[in-house]
């Protein structure tokens, strides 16, 4: 049993950012991870002054199919002159998460610590209405409390046996923490460039922030031997 994983499940139920590193064959990067009710103005500028890159808002794919949402690429197909785009991926393989960009209708530019902090926490709520089977009470409240586009991006996470990505490593963390699969992740950069797995680990210590490679939430997901989006009726 990784020591590890079992300070990253723990932190996590207590609302302190765990920091989660893929794949040195993959992005090799780390994402400062919370679970998306947690997420205050305070946390929203830590995001942005300590780790740096793009602050999203993270559901399993499953829940976002039943309020509509699809992923940004297979939109974008359906125009001819944006769909050549879509044919690409970046050097690690994988077709991006991203979905839609909103804003709570709840908020003044969109863009400020509080107002990211309230979008986010919005949509923590549609995806606590979808695992309590309230789908038709989600879209209701999806399309009459958020705007787009905006300025939280969606990201849709797969199965871990189809992606191996932070959105889907932070979900399935959620959900070994007995949480619901709905977070915030925002990848962690150093001047140029993202910021060294040594460097992460000083600010782990610093800041007494686990730090967990997604190997290990893997290897946890796998000897469970079950899809756990399934516990939320998100089979």
């Amino acid at each position: 049993m990784s020591s590890q994983l079992e300070k990253a499940i723990e932190a996590f139920r207590k609302g302190i950012p765990v920091l989660i590193y893929d794949a040195a064959g993959r992005e090799n990067e780390v994402d400062y991870v919370i679970h998306a009710s947690m997420v205050t103005a305070e946390r929203v500028y830590e995001m942005r002054t300590l780790a740096g890159g793009l602050i999203c808002y993270a559901m399993p794919q499953p829940a976002g199919r039943l309020i509509g949402l699809r992923y940004g690429y297979e939109i974008l197909s359906t125009i001819p002159e944006l769909a050549p785009l879509t044919s690409k991926t970046l050097g690690y393989g994988d077709k991006p998460a991203f979905s839609l960009w909103v804003n709570s209708v709840h908020v003044k530019t969109g863009i400020r610590d509080a107002d990211r902090a309230t979008t986010i926490r919005e949509l923590d709520k549609v995806l606590t209405m979808i695992v309590n089977d309230d789908v038709e009470k989600a879209r209701s409240y999806f399309q009459e409390n958020f705007v787009a586009p905006g300025h939280v991006p969606i990201l849709l996470g797969r199965r871990l046996s189809d992606r191996k990505g932070h959105t889907e490593l932070s979900l399935h963390l959620a959900i070994l923490a007995g949480m619901t699969p709905s977070t915030v992740i925002v990848e962690m950069l150093s001047k140029g460039d993202a910021l060294s797995i040594e460097d992460a680990r000083r600010v782990s210590r610093e800041k007494g922030y686990p730090l967990v490679e997604g190997s290990e939430i893997i290897d946890r997901v796998e000897r469970l031997g079950e899809d756990l989006y399934c516990r939320y009726n998100l089979c």
